[in-house]
């Protein structure tokens, strides 16, 4: 797969990320005024609602409109909609599992954890030599090599 068409994917999957958030959070929307709506007794509050409730329900058929002429909605053909959601489903376990699986160095990284530490434990001796060289010498005593 080409780097452009990766990108593209990508993009695609943000997009519909997004419609679907959105999508949700509209049918939320619409739920809120329509509860408060049945709750509200006032006449002026309740056209102010209805208003808000229309345009809840205009911006929901948009957003549902713009998903389905992008294929990332399939509400007329339930099965193709059950079949996107059970990828989803097992695309999400499939991160899960890696997220929540403990990490295991491999015997590679072990055996060069241990080369490495052996370097460092011979550039430490050599760095203790070389500064014992480097420390001024106190009067009246000698330094013996």
């Amino acid at each position: 797969m080409e780097f452009e068409d990766i990108l593209d994917h990508a993009g695609k999957k943000r997009d519909e990320l997004i419609a679907t958030e959105l999508l949700v959070s509209s049918k939320a929307t619409v739920r809120a005024y329509a509860v408060a709506l049945t709750e509200t007794i006032s006449p002026e509050v309740r056209e102010i609602l209805k208003r808000q409730l229309s345009q809840a329900l205009n911006q929901h058929a948009r957003i549902a409109d713009y998903m389905i002429e992008r294929e990332m909605y399939y509400p007329f053909d339930l099965e193709k909609q059950i079949k996107k959601d059970k990828k989803k489903v097992k695309k999400t376990r499939k991160i899960i599992a890696e997220v929540e699986r403990p990490k295991q160095p491999s015997q590679k990284v072990k055996k060069r954890s241990r080369n490495e530490e052996a370097a460092v434990d011979d550039a430490a001796s050599m760095s203790d030599a070389h500064e014992a060289d480097r420390q001024p010498v106190e009067s009246g005593s000698t330094r013996t090599e």
